[in-house]
């Protein structure tokens, strides 16, 4: 019988080009990507001497039999092989677990093994096939066993099919379609091969499964960077989760270049993109080959061998030092501030997820610094992460639940003597946190997206609040809420306070809007106009902390405020300084002539509320009257008829007034 070659020979250049493909790819990134690899590698070489085995037997060169049987013998074995990485490669593909159990290992090698005991058999007795002399010329002779390895070929087709059945939901959401087809590919060059002993068409058939998965599964593009030509950010975690599935102990590192948007502004998109290029190209000399990748717009993931923390600082020192150096690239010619962050595996982290985290957390805690510099993650830096997850875990329950613990500070009315206006406060507290400042979960707040929605939350809770007062007939408070720009500015804040307050048959009226002055810092006319909209609709505006040195008298005169916060410590400041005194009384002056009452806050003694009486604020507020209260605390102060045990004498005050006044 005289063998047909062709189909193996055009397998051969397809695995050729796939495994140059693969190489180019810059990478392996996990197990599944190895499995692939060392299927292409091993086909490709089986292809090879498969062509070689053909040349023997079709040129009888007898000296070289005993390699022509020797190749048949790996052609039979990788019959049943190829479906043990098939096997494992589509568990990897649903798992992505970077590990294959002992059961499973053994449950799909058993077919393989048996088919190897079969063919160290077949050297003894050939009785599957025999690479022999007849009639002068060489041929391949197949006998009685020659279908036992089909059995085996159907036995691991069954453990495939039976994982597809099994999967068939998570093969369906990762939308892997392609591994459906392979068994009808198999099947069909099983049975050429079977059909058709003289065509060789199984390396073929392997070669056609390989070239499906590679245009199915790796798009070289949308994995590597197309400016740098490295890895991208999602590569990045599949190196680390290759690395913790094969239980490598390793270094990953963070490098960030902190002022990239700002070259980017001066200096333009092209030369910025050149200053990229420079930079990975320098990081690439200095990083262990393929271990880094680019991981975001101005930083680069680096992945180490396990090391100490004077290697890492022997590694981060020559880096930061070039970093001090002007970078030359395109038409430019700046030096960049760096932020290295470093985290270790498995000391630090246990997790792909927990090292990124962490990595993520020490970039914010150092880019507030300003400067170039490293930091490693050690127990301090990782137990102050942990505490930032599990606030920012609370807030989202808050959110998702509706549920916030609220607390009000009652707001003193100085000419009705009465506390009728007040302010909610957000209070954060667990049972294993204890209570958390609003310093602390506030940036955390903002860093994840949750402030508008939070303040959304604390106006429902506020309007339930007023709500219980009008059931019951008594007078409701006006009751602020503090309001940042990211809230104000929100598209649909508007609509969704109205609609809060038409769930608990309220008006715009019945709240009030505090705003700080760092609001204006940024596109002023767009706020006012803002404001004014939602003015115009009956919403009352408070300014928080007048005194920051944001707005001047006259943008301050333009706004729709109702009430300016005056700065505590303006207030401490004018008692020791007759300048600020009369500033502040000027300003008290003007604000009253335009309609605009004045709050003096934060008034925690007997002493500061005198000062406050002589400047003729109209409403006090501070921990001198009040602290934060809860619901039902700050309700008996809103219901109080009574005239306030600690309201200012007002024909003393009067009296006071005049007599400084005439000094």
């Amino acid at each position: 019988m005289r063998l047909n070659f062709y189909l193996e020979g055009a397998g051969l250049v397809v695995c050729s080009i796939l495994w140059v493909a693969c190489s180019n790819r810059y990478n392996v990134l996990d197990l599944k990507d190895r499995l692939y690899v060392y299927m292409v590698r091993i086909v490709t070489v089986l292809l090879a001497v498969n062509l070689l085995s053909c040349f023997i037997v079709r040129n009888n060169i007898f000296t070289f039999m005993w390699l022509a049987e020797l190749i048949v013998c790996l052609s039979f074995w990788t019959m049943v092989w190829i479906w043990f990485y098939l096997n494992n490669y589509l568990i990897e593909v649903l798992y992505n677990r970077n590990i294959i159990p002992v059961h499973t290992y053994i449950i799909i090698g058993m077919p393989s093994f048996l088919n190897l005991l079969l063919l160290m058999a077949n050297w003894a007795n050939h009785e599957i096939f025999d690479v022999s002399r007849v009639e002068g010329t060489m041929q391949i002779v197949f006998n009685s066993w020659y279908k036992l390895p089909y059995v085996l070929v159907i036995l691991s087709l069954l453990i495939y099919l039976a994982i597809l059945v099994k999967n068939h939901s998570r093969l369906s959401e990762k939308k892997q379609y392609v591994f459906c087809v392979i068994p009808f590919i198999m099947l069909i060059s099983y049975y050429m091969q079977y059909r058709f002993k003289s065509v060789a068409s199984l390396g073929f058939g392997y070669t056609v499964i390989l070239l499906l998965l590679y245009l199915y599964s790796y798009n070289y593009t949308a994995r590597m960077d197309s400016l740098t030509r490295l890895p991208n950010g999602d590569s990045f975690k599949k190196m680390i989760d290759y690395r913790i599935g094969t239980n490598q102990a390793m270094t990953v590192a963070l490098i960030t270049l902190n002022d990239f948007k700002q070259v980017n502004y001066e200096y333009d998109c092209h030369n910025g993109r050149e200053l990229i290029k420079a930079v990975a190209k320098y990081l690439e000399e200095v990083s262990p080959k393929k271990g880094i990748v680019r991981y975001g717009e101005d930083t680069f993931g680096v992945i180490l061998d396990k090391a100490s923390e004077q290697e890492i600082t022997n590694w981060c020192e020559p880096v930061l030092e070039r970093f001090e150096h002007t970078w030359k690239a395109g038409t430019l010619a700046h030096k960049i501030m760096v932020c290295i962050t470093v985290v270790q595996y498995p000391d630090m982290a246990d997790s792909s997820a927990e090292i990124l985290e962490l990595l993520d957390y020490l970039h914010t805690f150092v880019t507030k610094d300003r400067k170039s510099q490293c930091i490693i993650c050690n127990d301090d830096c990782k137990g102050k992460m942990q505490r930032c997850i599990c606030i920012s875990s609370i807030l989202k329950d808050i959110i998702e639940e509706g549920k916030m613990y609220v607390k009000y500070q009652p707001i003193l009315d100085v000419a009705e003597n009465t506390y009728n206006r007040g302010e909610a406060l957000f209070c954060l507290t667990d049972e294993v946190l204890g209570d958390i400042s609003p310093n602390e979960f506030f940036p955390i707040a903002e860093e994840n997206g949750y402030v508008t929605e939070m303040g959304y939350v604390l106006i429902d809770k506020v309007c339930q609040y007023i709500q219980s007062f009008v059931k019951e007939g008594i007078y409701a408070p006006i009751i602020s809420v503090n309001f940042s720009r990211q809230q104000l500015m929100a598209d649909d804040v508007e609509i969704r306070i109205l609609d809060i307050l038409r769930k608990y048959d309220l008006s715009p009226e019945n709240i009030a809007i505090e705003l700080p002055e760092e609001v204006f810092c940024v596109q002023y006319d767009l706020t006012r106009r803002r404001m004014e909209q939602m003015a115009a609709h009956g919403f009352r505006f408070y300014l928080d902390e007048f005194g920051a040195g944001i707005l001047d008298l006259s943008r301050l005169m333009e706004l729709p405020f109702e009430i300016i916060k005056i700065n505590k410590n303006m207030i401490k400041e004018a008692d020791n300084n007759d300048t600020i005194y009369l500033l502040v009384s000027t300003m008290v002056t003007v604000f009253a002539e335009n309609g605009k009452m004045i709050l003096g806050n934060g008034i925690e003694s007997e002493h500061c509320k005198e000062l406050a009486d002589r400047l003729f604020m109209n409403y006090l507020q501070g921990n001198y009257f009040n602290e934060p209260l809860t619901e039902e605390e700050a309700r008996a102060e809103f219901v109080r008829t009574e005239t306030v045990e600690k309201a200012p004498d007002t024909e003393q005050m009067i009296a006071s007034a005049m007599e400084e006044n005439e000094i």
